[in-house]
């Protein structure tokens, strides 16, 4: 629910709309339109990110957030293994730091509609253990 408040809080749909619409236009243009294209998949998938940080503000825990994430993604409300999840969310990232700059370059070139799910957890659990983080939740004590 906390992911789905940010959205709100932050007029993602608005703001995804009017890119959208701005967007539209540009799209039979050469190269102005794919990266005007490029430019909108960007924010869409940032605005993600913040939602997810939206959702570890409401619960305070990353493994109460990585486990929703983790039953959302996987489709089940059985047990899982959060762990697990945010052990191979840490792997991914250094996995993904130590390969083949094309293999990278792939990855990152993907047309997604949100980050990977273990790219999101592994975001999130750098923000979690930031100075940004542990900031805001002071600030609100």
């Amino acid at each position: 629910i906390g992911h789905e408040l940010g959205h709100l809080k932050c007029s993602h749909s608005l703001y995804l709309t009017l890119g959208g619409l701005a967007t539209t236009p540009l799209r039979g243009l050469p190269l102005l339109g794919s990266q005007a294209e490029q430019l909108l998949q960007r924010w869409r998938l940032a605005a993600e990110y913040s939602c997810d940080r939206a959702a570890l503000l409401v619960a305070q825990d990353v493994n109460v957030v990585a486990g929703a994430m983790l039953k959302l993604f996987a489709g089940t409300a059985r047990a899982t293994n959060t762990q697990a999840f945010i052990d191979q969310s840490k792997e991914y990232e250094k996995l993904l730091k130590d390969a083949n700059p094309l293999v990278r370059a792939s990855v990152n070139m993907q047309v997604r509609t949100h980050p990977l799910p273990v790219k999101r957890l592994s975001e999130l659990d750098k923000w979690f253990n930031s100075d940004e983080y542990k900031s805001i939740l002071q600030k609100n004590v």
